[in-house]
């Protein structure tokens, strides 16, 4: 796997940004779009309702009973359910589809896997939020890439609106950046300011999410974390990316991977978020998720094979390397 494309380098991230298209993302971009266009027309004759999507903006009517995101993102979702007709469902799309591609240009995947996936799809299909949260943490590690402290603060702030992806990935991501200590926290300003804001303008908003998850838990059929089968022990996948040597990028690959086989709630169209990364094929993988007609939940639960892979692979070499002792030839006599 080409971990190397993993780069804080301005330079090489900027020469990927501006890179022309090759026709493998020009058909998956036209590919999104022309689904896009299938899934208005379905709306359109009141067919296959964007669920997420809908309990983002219902928010705007006070309805919060499956809305369990951080406050600070409201005044999004009530700009575009104010907008006409399916606008606001394109935009929000669109801005999803472009998410992906930014994130895959700046942290060095191919764009065109992760677009083509069964996960991409899905989000856009129901109206899910991983797009946004995902071309966030790309934002964050641009901005930290190129000093720009605000922008990288507001990619953070993005990422962390759902919590359980964006919180260990984006500490990652800080932590590994090539910041000084004082410049990391220069990144904090812009999410610091702006979640005190949204606590004064919705005072305890956490303690409403947690009643919300108490009272309306999230489905949990679609998660795909081992968590479900091994319970606590499944924190054991944290420790070899934060305890062994590891260059940088294998770090944050095998980080990113612990996170999915981890956490107690990790949704498969979550995996978005490790096709944006050099991972090679694996994203093609994801494409087992079109098996959930012949074998239901089990085909989007067994999905965890795909960042136990990309696991495997960012620690492979390094613990081979430490646990394996070169074969030292005899002397010659």
């Amino acid at each position: 796997m080409p971990f190397s494309h993993f780069s804080s380098d301005p330079e090489v991230i900027r020469r990927r940004l501006r890179a022309r298209l090759t026709l493998a993302e020009f058909a998956a971009l036209c590919f999104q779009v022309a689904l896009l266009l299938v899934f208005v027309s379905f709306h359109a004759q009141n067919l296959y309702p964007p669920h997420d999507y809908d309990n983002y903006t219902n928010t705007l009517y006070g309805n919060f009973s499956l809305y369990y995101y951080a406050y600070w993102f409201l005044p999004i979702f009530g700009f575009l359910e104010r907008l006409p007709g399916e606008a606001g469902y394109i935009l929000w799309s669109l801005a999803n589809i472009a998410a992906i591609f930014f994130a895959a240009r700046v942290f060095g995947g191919t764009g065109a896997l992760a677009l083509f996936s069964y996960q991409m799809i899905y989000t856009l299909f129901y109206g899910q939020i991983t797009g946004i949260l995902v071309g966030g943490l790309a934002l964050c590690w641009w901005g930290m890439a190129n000093r720009r402290y605000h922008l990288a603060g507001l990619g953070l702030l993005i990422a962390c609106t759902k919590y359980q992806l964006g919180l260990p990935l984006g500490l990652a991501l800080w932590l590994l950046s090539d910041l000084s200590w004082r410049e990391r926290a220069r990144v904090l300003i812009v999410p610091a300011v702006i979640a005190l804001m949204s606590l004064v303008i919705y005072p305890l908003w956490p303690l409403a999410v947690l009643n919300t998850v108490r009272s309306n838990p999230p489905n949990n059929d679609g998660s795909l974390s081992v968590w479900r089968w091994l319970g606590a022990a499944a924190l054991v996948f944290w420790l070899p990316p934060l305890l062994l040597r590891l260059p940088r990028e294998r770090r944050f690959v095998a980080l990113a991977a612990a996170a999915a086989l981890a956490l107690p709630y990790y949704q498969q169209a979550d995996l978005l978020a490790l096709y944006v990364l050099p991972v090679g094929w694996l994203p093609l993988l994801g494409n087992l998720g079109y098996l959930y007609p012949v074998f239901g939940w089990g085909a989007l639960q067994g999905l965890w094979i795909i960042p136990a892979i990309a696991y495997l692979m960012a620690l492979g070499l390094p613990l081979l390397r430490r646990f394996v002792a070169p074969v030292t030839p005899p002397p010659v006599s």
